[in-house]
């Protein structure tokens, strides 16, 4: 069996993902833990990532790694090799918490666990989810989305379990990164006039009330090689500035500027999850680039930091099943009879499928079955009845709480939601 082959088998709870992270320069094997160690095969209900830093992993910093894979005891090992790389802290607020997420950039793309070929990946720590599932939960809720007029990009993710330089280090969520191969962008040509881009809101000014770009970071083109504001500075002067009849011309207006089913079905995602967060915060838009003899490319969101959901906020404090979540360019389109028409259908529709309690429930029942052994390992490595949360929360009891505010929540939705969209 080849590298290839082995990175490319689908997801199987046998196999045991091995990174071993070694600093720059020749190593020889040693002790478990150690630099270049050669790590033994371990059982486990889940992928163990095994993390050996030389120095240690900070967020200003790329330290340089390679990654080793590797099967459990008993699995055919295959060649694994190694895939040089860089590793550093990720994440802003989540820094403060003793357990860290980790951002991984590989040398190549490499496909894991089943997953698309990248060289950019997330371990998510999930410190202040109990359930260690709310980001996996949106995402593949997100993508179930998909249908005839278009995909919803959200990102694939694996649960894991974390070795780092030989301990324990817990469970968590191997998420592949948002970037212009996972949309299907067109990739980015120094030459050309006109690029595909990526924008993520960094704060809470990204309501799109304003006519810049002063909420946002730039994720494509890469801002170090080409400095691209164009697209969305043109976006939010349009829908901060522009008069209602031109908002809503059918052959020049928002329909030809944003996929409106796309943003239904975010705005609906927002709505589900009460992703207190993320309505004016972390959204990413993107558009792809524009092509010679066809209409311009329209912008389209793709979800992201989605921990702040199912009855907690990003502080882990509870949340209320009645909180409307939007912003000023959802409440405009909202403002049109036509796209509430298609609203509330689109919610109906959902709620009979896809948003139904009977789906989410067994979703979150799903994902506690693949967890299995790994939350009460996680739970001893980090005491997660005590430290930096508001309330002594187990993983049982968070996952009876989402299941009870997901039933309350789409009740009191089903009622605001005819509501809003009620009359002419």
């Amino acid at each position: 069996m080849t590298l290839r082959s082995f990175m490319k088998k689908p997801f199987h709870a046998a196999w045991i993902l091995v990174m071993t992270w070694v600093g720059l320069g020749a190593q020889t094997p040693g002790p478990q833990g150690a630099p270049g160690a050669v790590h033994a095969r371990v059982a486990s209900n889940l992928p163990i990532v095994y993390l050996d830093s030389k120095a240690p992993i900070v967020s200003e910093l790329k330290n340089p790694c390679f990654v080793r894979l590797a099967a459990p005891a008993g699995a055919d090992p295959g060649e694994t090799g190694r895939l040089a790389g860089v590793v550093r802290i990720h994440g802003a607020t989540s820094q403060m918490y003793q357990k860290k997420s980790f951002a991984i950039t590989l040398e190549k793309p490499v496909g894991l666990l089943g997953m698309r070929e990248t060289a950019h990946w997330v371990l998510n720590a999930a410190y202040v989810d109990r359930s260690m599932m709310r980001h996996k939960l949106s995402y593949d809720l997100f993508r179930a989305l998909s249908g005839p007029d278009g995909k919803r990009y959200a990102a694939s993710s694996r649960f894991v379990e974390v070795h780092r330089n030989g301990k324990y280090h817990g469970a968590y969520l191997l998420i592949e990164r948002v970037d212009a191969g996972m949309l299907e962008l067109q990739r980015f040509q120094t030459n050309d006039v006109s690029h595909a881009v990526i924008y993520k809101a960094i704060n809470h000014g990204a309501d799109f009330s304003r006519p810049d770009h002063a909420a946002y970071e730039q994720r494509e083109p890469d801002p170090l090689v080409k400095v691209y504001w164009k697209p969305l500075d043109q976006f939010n002067r349009f829908v901060s500035g522009a008069a209602d009849g031109e908002f809503f011309h059918p052959t020049k207006g928002i329909s030809t500027r944003l996929d409106i089913g796309n943003a239904i079905d975010f705005h609906l995602l927002l709505l589900l999850t009460s992703n207190m967060d993320g309505y004016d915060k972390n959204l990413i838009i993107a558009r792809n680039a524009p092509t010679t003899n066809a209409p311009t490319p329209k912008f389209f969101f793709v979800p992201w930091d989605y921990d702040a959901t199912f009855g907690r906020n990003w502080n882990a404090l509870p949340v209320e099943t009645t909180a409307w979540l939007s912003n000023y360019l959802l409440e405009r389109l909202l403002g049109y009879p036509e796209y509430r028409h298609q609203f509330e259908g689109r919610w109906k529709q959902l709620r009979a499928r896809e948003f139904s309690v009977k789906q989410i429930q067994r979703m979150i029942d799903d994902n506690a079955r693949t967890l299995g052994d790994g939350v009460r390992r996680n739970e001893v490595r980090w005491d997660t009845l005590n430290g930096q949360y508001p309330d002594q929360l187990s993983f049982q009891q968070d996952i009876a709480e989402m299941k009870e505010w997901v039933a309350a929540r789409v009740r009191w939705l089903d009622r605001e939601i005819a509501r809003r969209t009620s009359g002419p």
